[in-house]
């Protein structure tokens, strides 16, 4: 027997992350559901407990089939239990006091990795395409057979790939027009792909030793934890991100907060908090069943979104987006601007930064507080 696991704010939440093979989750949905988290601790309690294993989740709100602003009924938290994890666990039931009993049904993912790498097929991205198979050969999921690596490209010579006979060449016959497609060619190269567990890299990403070993067990989609080379030493790079402008043809309200604006070494349960969150298409992790149940959309192009399309849509679809922390990537080249150093006063510019983010969460407590939501 397990000690059972409490996941009732965001410190419980992120130790959850890992957790395996547990008998028995409690999820106390007060200040998760006020919060964002609701999804994410719906998510990490089914991957955290054994297959027949029991989650609980106590929710002390009442019925309304219309909550007002800053408000969310049992309903509400039952729609999310039907759209994250329905399909997932048996409805056991439900007492007076609100808590709803639920087993896991849904067997543990099989163990296996494929990875795939997007290549444009110039001769002077081969450099670092390279660089990107000698991270994947390092990864021992991958290695000696244990996994599959492509490279989907256009019909080229390939010599360059001959001291790499583990690797398969996807060709991407690419329509012709200004415009590339390139949710096709990831579609294809998903396609192709044929384990549990997939790994999508610009050929610009290099996996960190221990990368997919730093991936817990389960998840949706995810990130790893990129960095990149600056004037001044290794800096947060793009991974996991947070808008309002996931929705379709929604314009966003706010800019875009990227781990990259966070302290270093920030959980990103920070980013869930603000919503709308989608993963770099540059280096991606994604199970083979989401893939096929929701691919890219196949008449978005190269820079028009098509990533943030597909997490918007991913989510409405009850797929968590998120990022593994413990899974480090570099990326060879920089497309953002770099941050200037200026001595002290960047620390000072971007802690200031910080403390704005800490001083909207400390009103967020206050209000939730003087509402008695907490």
């Amino acid at each position: 027997m397990t000690e059972p696991l409490v996941i009732s704010d965001i410190a419980t939440l992120g130790r959850a992350r890992y957790a395996r093979d547990l008998d028995e989750v409690t999820i106390v949905t007060r200040k998760l559901k006020f919060r964002n988290l609701l999804p994410c601790a719906l998510k990490y309690a089914l991957w955290a407990v054994r297959p027949g294993g029991h989650i609980l989740v106590e929710d002390s709100d009442g019925e309304n089939s219309a909550p007002p602003a800053f408000t969310v009924s049992r309903n509400l938290v039952r729609q999310w239990i039907a759209r994250f994890i329905g399909r997932d666990v048996e409805w056991i039931g439900t007492d007076a006091q609100g808590r709803i009993a639920l087993k896991r049904v849904r067997p543990i993912m099989k163990p296996g990795w494929s990875a795939g790498i997007v290549f444009s097929g110039s001769d002077g991205e081969i450099p670092t395409l390279l660089n990107c198979l000698t991270g994947l050969n390092a990864q021992p999921e991958l290695a000696s057979g244990n996994g599959e690596i492509l490279v989907c490209g256009p019909r080229r010579n390939l010599d360059f790939l001959a001291a790499h006979p583990n690797v398969r060449y996807v060709e991407f016959l690419s329509p012709e027009g200004e415009r590339f497609m390139i949710g096709r060619k990831k579609n294809l190269l998903m396609d192709r792909m044929t384990g549990p567990r997939l790994v999508v890299l610009h050929a610009r990403v290099v996996l960190e030793a221990g990368a997919l070993a730093g991936v817990p067990r389960e998840f949706d989609m995810s990130s790893p934890n990129t960095t990149v080379q600056e004037n001044y030493g290794r800096e947060t790079y793009l991974s996991l991100s947070a808008t309002d402008g996931v929705w379709p043809a929604m314009a966003a309200r706010r800019g875009t907060l990227m781990m990259r604006h966070l302290k270093p070494g920030a959980d990103p349960l920070i980013l869930h908090q603000r919503g709308g969150l989608f993963v770099d298409g540059g280096a991606f992790y994604v199970t083979k069943e989401l893939a096929q149940e929701c691919p890219l959309h196949d008449q978005i192009a190269w820079n028009e979104a098509e990533d943030v399309e597909w997490c918007g849509r991913a989510f409405t679809q009850g797929f968590l987006i998120d990022m593994a922390p413990d899974s480090p990537a570099y990326s060879q080249t920089n497309k953002l601007p770099p941050r200037p150093h200026l001595g002290g006063l960047t620390e000072f510019i971007w802690s200031g930064v910080r403390r704005k983010s800490e001083i909207n969460a400390a009103l967020r407590d206050r209000f939730e507080r003087m509402t008695g939501r907490r």
